[in-house]
Order: C-alpha cells, then sequence, then structure tokens
C-alpha cells in the first residue's frame, strides 16, 4: 500500500511566542512600518505595537498564505520573496505585486501566485 507523505507546510518568521508580529512580517516582505499599517489596513499605532490582534491576524491569511506559497515558490528565500515583490511586471503595466498590496488588491496577488503555484506561469 502506497504511503503518502504529508507536504510541509513552511514556517514564516513572522511570529512572536506564537503571535502574529506585524513588524516581523513587515521585515519579512521588505516594507516600512507605515506601508505595513496600509496593507493591514490598520492604525500605524497598531504596527508600533507589533503583536496584532486576534481580528488582525485572521485579516492576514490571505496573505500569510500567500507568503507560505512564496516560501515554496523560492525554496524558503526571504530575500527572493523581497525581490519578486518589489519587481513590475510588464503585464500589470509596471506595477510590482508589492504596489497591489499598498493599494489593498491582495486578491490580484492571490491569484497570480495561485497561476504560478499551479503550473500556469504564463512565462514567469
Amino acid at each position: 500500500m502506497a504511503q503518502t507523505i504529508p507536504k510541509l507546510q513552511p514556517v514564516l518568521p513572522i511570529y512572536n511566542s506564537g503571535e502574529l508580529s506585524l513588524k516581523q512580517l513587515a521585515s519579512f516582505i521588505g516594507v516600512n512600518q507605515s506601508q505595513m499599517a496600509k496593507i493591514a489596513a490598520v492604525n500605524p499605532r497598531t504596527v508600533d505595537r507589533d503583536i496584532a490582534s486576534e481580528k488582525t491576524t485572521k485579516k492576514l491569511q490571505p496573505l500569510i498564505h500567500l507568503l507560505k506559497m512564496l516560501m515554496l515558490l523560492t525554496d524558503g528565500s526571504a530575500d527572493n520573496i523581497r525581490s519578486w515583490l518589489k519587481e513590475p511586471l510588464v503585464e500589470w503595466y509596471g506595477e510590482s505585486p508589492l504596489d497591489s498590496l499598498l493599494e489593498n488588491d491582495l486578491q490580484a496577488v492571490e491569484q497570480l501566485v495561485g497561476r504560478i503555484y499551479e503550473g500556469d506561469s504564463a512565462g514567469y
């Protein structure tokens, strides 16, 4: 009988004692605290306090899932993830995935990463 091996979930360095650290998340994706506040749609003071509330953590789950997919695609390279997020895309008229995150358009980035993850890379 064939044994299935469970797919390992990458561990992101964005937690402090098991709780989501907004400062560590900002550092991981290469943004400042003001930009992190914009991406998370929270007050900058919330980022300054660092630990995300349960509500904010839940709101950021799609971003965390996206980052886990990118970790798998980049063999765990945080530097490659940051570079990819900042890379202007021709089909997005020079906008980068990070630009979309800053415009609160996580869905566009999710769709793109999903296509790449599933092998429909459209030239990536």
